[in-house]
């Protein structure tokens, strides 16, 4: 059975489930199968992986999409390199590393969390592609506009552009520093909630359209359009 194998680290549980829903929702024609492993420990602490969800593989299996929740941004680098020599051995053609800056760095750090990222980074046999979310991955999420309808009627662009002076449907949601608090008081102006837990996260990432995401948003939103690029290469 031959089929082409990718693998994404991402910080948490919001990027696994974007991750995972993009795939699905956008390259599903491409009969992926999707595993994904959550990453403990390190340091002191012996490293533990523990699989959340087995793929299913057939013979029409074209993709074989592998997701690390690594719990932390500061680990995805560290856990790469742990893995890289057994992924390589396992015929995997590259890793994504999915981070984002906020809240460890500040706007003005962009440039030196590249270069340590990309600092002594092996890439022979196979290449390692990081990707940054600027400033969060939350600031995806502002920038797609339809599915503010879906949380709630009353939050159209409109809405949204005079109540927060922001235009979710023409405004770079990147320059918001905390997009993720952004996003909360949205939702909150209508009497709704986001926070970091599953219930929330997954509310509003099956509220997206994935379609708005691919075929306009990324056009507006250089760091989203990064990922969906990488993707594009590798299902080409």
């Amino acid at each position: 059975m031959a089929y082409r194998k990718l693998a994404f680290f991402v910080e948490g549980y919001t990027e696994q489930q974007f991750v995972k829903k993009l795939l699905i929702e956008i390259f599903g024609e491409k009969q992926i199968s999707i595993k994904i492993d959550e990453i403990k420990g390190g340091k002191t602490i012996a490293i533990k992986y523990t699989t959340i969800i087995t793929p299913q593989v057939s013979d029409e299996t074209q993709y074989y999409v592998l997701i690390y929740n690594c719990n932390g941004d500061s680990k995805i680098k560290s856990y790469i390199l742990d893995r890289r020599e057994s992924l390589i051995k396992a015929g995997y053609e590259k890793i994504i590393g999915l981070r984002d800056i906020f809240p460890d760095f500040t706007r003005d750090d962009i440039q030196e969390v590249i270069k340590g990222l990309n600092y002594k980074l092996p890439q022979k046999e196979l290449p390692i592609i990081f990707v940054l979310s600027i400033m969060e991955i939350e600031s995806w999420f502002l920038a797609e506009e339809n599915h503010f309808k879906k949380i709630d009627q009353k939050l159209t662009s409109d809405f949204i552009s005079k109540k927060f002076n922001f235009n979710p449907s023409i405004d770079d949601s990147q320059l918001i520093d905390k997009s993720a608090e952004t996003l909360k008081e949205i939702y909150k102006s209508v009497g709704k909630t986001y926070k970091k837990e599953k219930y929330y996260i997954d509310r509003t990432i099956d509220s997206i359209d994935f379609a708005n995401i691919y075929f306009n948003v990324q056009q507006r939103i250089n760091s989203l359009e990064n990922l969906i690029l990488e993707f594009e290469e590798i299902f080409k």
